[in-house]
């Protein structure tokens, strides 16, 4: 799950106070996972923090005109557990851990079939049927160590599932100039990737693949006045090995079967991510306004705007509602159904690949204690998102919407400690 930036919930800040809230408040940057920030605190974490999060993801129902058969209609459910670790380890020096355990349950698209002409010729979705079953664990730790203008900053972790188990390492370093008001990063991760899908012989799957991704980063931060600052990160990707998904398939509509998803075994991606945040003294309140595009050698294009507003209220008190719009255009090889098999035996009928667009709309609420008990801080959270996509809310038009876009709710609550 995607965790929000967010400002110092104490309500006492100064204005030096308030930029530091801003520049720290920058998301994680790709491989990392939360750990390493874009902009951070000039030295180690002066408190231990102990952060649990437990959240429930549910998708919708498909409806029934978009089910092939009457088939399955319910999708997938996850409880999430989610941990992370920050503690000073000498004058110069902190370190951070981050785990993660989900269960997932439900079923998942399969393949789509040409429409039927009682039913308006709109594509339909087969499911995979209500059989998924599983759990995944991760587990990632990252030391800082700081220099009197920047730092440097080496990670690594792994990511266990039932069929799925990856490796990460990540290594990174920013420097600080302009009396530290202009940031300069810069960083690699990279990732080791085993897939032994389940059943299959019994599906006639690949039975064991692998893949390897690799990740350059470049970032810029910049504090612009006493109340704003601003910050651009350019990363590249490049991914190559076993990039299709086992677990789907496209239909033929010449022949009347399927194949297996089929996708390059090599992608090249460029994301270029900015964050605008503005600190409103008289309101007590931060605007987060973020903007990310991304593009592949997939043909495939994204926008990404997001805006939110970080209210602290008295009594520890901080309100934050949020909004996201995304739109991505397709991939050159993917279709709904393929009328015939094309020449480079490319196929894929991933919603995930379709065009379409999506909105996001949030709300979390935190609390805030201060020395209760004792010299402990306590910080609780409560959160609520919702996510719909469809074809109609794409920048581009859609000719043909993919019948397995997904829409989903996610409840979060968080405890947070320091000490």
């Amino acid at each position: 799950m995607k965790h929000d930036p967010k400002t110092d919930p104490k309500s006492r800040l100064s204005a030096s106070d308030a930029l530091n809230a801003l520049t720290a408040s920058a998301m994680a940057l790709p491989g990392l996972a939360g750990i390493a920030d874009v902009a951070r605190a000039d030295g180690p974490v002066e408190m231990t923090t102990i952060d649990q999060e437990f959240s429930y993801y549910k998708e919708d129902k498909l409806r029934p005109k978009k089910t092939a058969f009457g088939g399955e209609r319910e999708r997938m459910e996850i409880y999430s557990y989610q941990f992370r670790a920050s503690t000073p380890l000498t004058e110069r020096s902190d370190l951070d851990v981050a785990g993660t355990v989900e269960k997932l349950s439900g079923a998942s698209p399969w393949f789509v079939l040409p429409g039927d002409p009682s039913r308006d010729n709109r594509p339909v979705q087969v499911m995979s049927g209500a059989t998924i079953d599983e759990q995944r664990g991760d587990l990632l730790g990252a030391g800082n160590y700081y220099f009197d203008q920047g730092k440097v900053t080496g990670s690594a972790g792994f990511s266990i599932e039932n069929d799925y188990y990856a490796v990460n390492f990540g290594a990174g370093g920013e420097r600080s100039f302009n009396e530290k008001n202009t940031t300069l990063s810069l960083g690699i991760n990279a990732s080791l990737d085993w897939l032994e899908p389940t059943d299959c012989e019994e599906f006639n799957r690949v039975c064991s693949e692998n893949k390897q991704s690799v990740n350059v980063y470049a970032g810029l931060s910049q504090i612009l006045t006493r109340h704003s600052a601003i910050q651009s990160t350019f990363s590249f990707g490049y991914a190559t090995g076993f990039l299709s998904d086992p677990y789907k398939l496209a239909f033929i509509e010449s022949n009347g079967a399927t194949v297996a998803d089929n996708r390059p075994d090599d992608r090249k991606q460029f994301t270029w991510f900015t964050q605008y945040r503005h600190h409103v003294s008289g309101f007590n309140g931060t605007l987060h306004f973020d903007y990310k595009l991304y593009v592949d050698d997939w043909s495939m294009n994204s926008h990404t705007f997001d805006i939110a507003w970080y209210q602290t209220l008295p009594w520890g008190i901080q309100i934050t509602p949020n909004f996201r719009y995304y739109s991505q255009s397709q991939a050159d090889f993917y279709e709904n159904f393929y009328p015939d098999l094309r020449s480079d035996g490319l196929a894929s009928s991933d919603y995930r690949l379709s065009p379409f667009g999506a909105i996001t709309y949030g709300l979390k609420a935190t609390k805030t204690l201060i020395d209760w008990p004792g010299e402990v801080d306590w910080e609780f959270a409560l959160s609520y998102e919702r996510y719909e996509s469809s074809a109609g809310m794409a920048f581009q038009s859609v000719d043909n919407e993919n019948p397995g876009l997904v829409s989903f709710r996610v409840f979060a609550g968080r405890i947070t400690v320091k000490f």
